[in-house]
């Protein structure tokens, strides 16, 4: 009787899945540094106890550290994160957060934009998309190379092409280490999360052009 989860308060009922002994402690780590999940190859396991377990582990977030576990996407395309930036208090140590910086974010723009809404939807090496980023943007270069330098806190004059191509690289381990992107040398892949991106920020994205020249003139 006393280890049917039904007699448990519900926050605390995923403890008695059959994978938590195994998985919860890594899982619980990695959420509370800003770790995606969702169904892709390294994350099944974590995804699917979450999945299995999404009411309990709701009420347990938000019971105990005042931070909602959300979710995105549907069906494959879903994934999950504590939301860390959400209006409610967090009990969780900010210290422990790792925020993405400015520059990473500009550039995490550049990427939705070239991928999903100019269709480069095959692009999967990140020297071609570096390439890309920089043909893209030939006649706003100087406005984009000012705007990632002020958000560097740097002189413009250190921006150039290989400072460019070094940042977009940089993001991108960024975002892998949230979950973001699968990196492998010179092979990424934008996972379902990267979306979370656009959701927060479509206005700047699809108006990527303007909010360029806009900041950088700032």
């Amino acid at each position: 009787m006393g280890n049917d989860n039904h007699e448990l308060p519900v926050e605390i009922q995923f403890l008695m899945h059959r994978d938590a002994n195994e998985l919860f402690a890594e899982l619980d780590f990695q959420l509370k540094d800003g770790m995606h999940f969702q169904h892709i190859d390294g994350q099944y396991p974590f995804f699917q106890f979450i999945e299995e377990n999404e009411e309990s582990l709701k009420k347990y977030y938000q019971n105990y550290f005042g931070v909602p576990l959300v979710v995105g996407g549907e069906g494959l395309e879903r994934y999950y994160f504590l939301d860390l930036n959400s209006k409610s208090r967090s009990e969780i140590d900010s210290s422990r957060r790792d925020y993405l910086k400015n520059e990473y974010v500009i550039i995490g723009f550049l990427i939705y934009k070239v991928i999903f809404i100019d269709q480069h939807i095959a692009l999967s090496s990140v020297r071609l998309l570096q390439e890309t980023i920089r043909k893209d943007y030939e006649e706003l270069k100087g406005d984009l190379y000012r705007l990632i330098a002020k958000a560097k806190k740097e002189s413009p004059s250190q921006m150039n092409d290989n400072e460019m191509d070094d940042t977009v690289l940089r993001a991108l381990k960024e975002f892998r280490k949230i979950g973001w992107v699968t990196l492998d040398g010179d092979t990424f892949d934008p996972n379902p999360s990267f979306h979370r991106i656009h959701k927060i920020y479509s206005d700047y994205i699809n108006n990527i052009d303007v909010l360029i020249k806009k900041l950088s003139e700032q």
